[in-house]
């Protein structure tokens, strides 16, 4: 019997696999499309804090270089005072409201009016992001002491060699592969149905999908449901807001990331999953950590901070331990 089945043959779903290959699991992946998805969230910018992007890029023997990025001054004044004023703010208000209602609150109408007119895509992210989120994305992701490293290498540079590690490992991956229904066997086992497919039944598995893509399953109960439904869809049409090129062949990125203040540097997508206001998503993740014994969600959406790479992994790492007991 194979140990464990990952859905998914995205940047997740590799990373898993290749962490569950580490340990001596067999591993088979179901991937839905025809290919692997080629689209890591962020991949290009990272700072000294992501360790687990860091260790998985020099394992890879990803280049990278360190960065001087360059701040807006007055941008940085004005974030800086928010987070100053906003420690003095309980955090159960905090999160029960916007980032961008905080800061109309806290700052003048002449600072507020710079804020909104300077930040790319405003709008679209910080009004739709806790003021709890904000801040932390803040405080530990864009500040000046942090030291920042951008990838030399192309985003399918990275997945190509996840997927020569793992296919080196004998590990099978099923594309065009729609899996139609998953049941929780008496022994705890899982059996997943395929069409035209079949998979052995497993001791574990990891879901690497979307919330839409879970939520299609009927194993999942009314009171799961509204614990996932704490993330939502934003239509955010990413593609506009930065030019790849510039950022690829000039490393002009202080203007679409510092100076704008603005994180977000997806690949491909056109929409982005963000925790819902008033959900206090660190007692939210330990919930979706511990809904099910043998299976465990590993989506980028319910990650810590959805916009850098290195929380994907992250949300892995944490439930790793319980994946490996429970296979072994």
């Amino acid at each position: 019997m194979n140990n464990i089945i990952i859905l998914g043959c995205n940047f997740s779903g590799l990373y898993s696999a290749m962490k569950c290959v580490d340990n001596g699991l067999d591993v088979i992946i179901i991937e839905r499309n025809s290919s692997c998805c080629e689209e890591i969230i962020n991949y290009k910018i990272f700072n000294k804090q992501h360790t687990h992007y860091i260790q998985l890029l020099n394992r890879l023997s990803i280049k990278y270089s360190s960065y001087n990025l360059c701040f807006n001054e007055k941008l940085l004044f004005i974030i800086n005072s928010v987070l100053q004023k906003a420690k003095h703010i309980p955090s159960k208000f905090l999160y029960m409201q916007t980032f961008d209602k905080l800061c109309y609150t806290l700052l003048s109408q002449s600072d507020y009016s710079y804020l909104k007119k300077n930040i790319n895509k405003y709008d679209n992210i910080y009004c739709n992001i806790s003021a709890l989120y904000g801040i932390y994305m803040f405080n530990n992701e864009i500040n000046s002491n942090n030291e920042f490293f951008i990838v030399d290498e192309d985003c399918n540079v990275i997945i190509n060699k996840m997927l020569e590690y793992l296919y080196s490992k004998n590990v099978i991956i099923k594309f065009n592969t729609d899996v139609r229904d998953i049941t929780i066997e008496p022994d705890n086992n899982i059996t997943v149905f395929a069409k035209y497919c079949t998979i052995p039944v497993a001791k574990a598995l990891i879901l690497n999908l979307s919330k839409d893509n879970l939520l299609r399953f009927k194993f999942i109960s009314k009171d799961n449901r509204r614990i996932l439904n704490s993330v939502s869809k934003y239509n955010i049409d990413c593609n506009n807001i930065y030019n790849d090129n510039s950022i690829i062949n000039e490393h002009n990125i202080q203007n679409h990331l510092i100076n704008n203040l603005n994180i977000v540097y997806p690949i491909k997508k056109t929409s982005l999953y963000l925790w819902n206001v008033g959900i206090n998503n660190i007692i939210v993740r330990e919930k979706i950590k511990n809904l099910y014994s043998n299976i465990f969600i590993c989506n980028e959406a319910y990650s810590k901070n959805v916009f850098f790479a290195n929380y994907t992994l992250e949300l892995y790492e944490e439930i790793h331990n319980k994946i490996i007991s429970r296979c072994h």
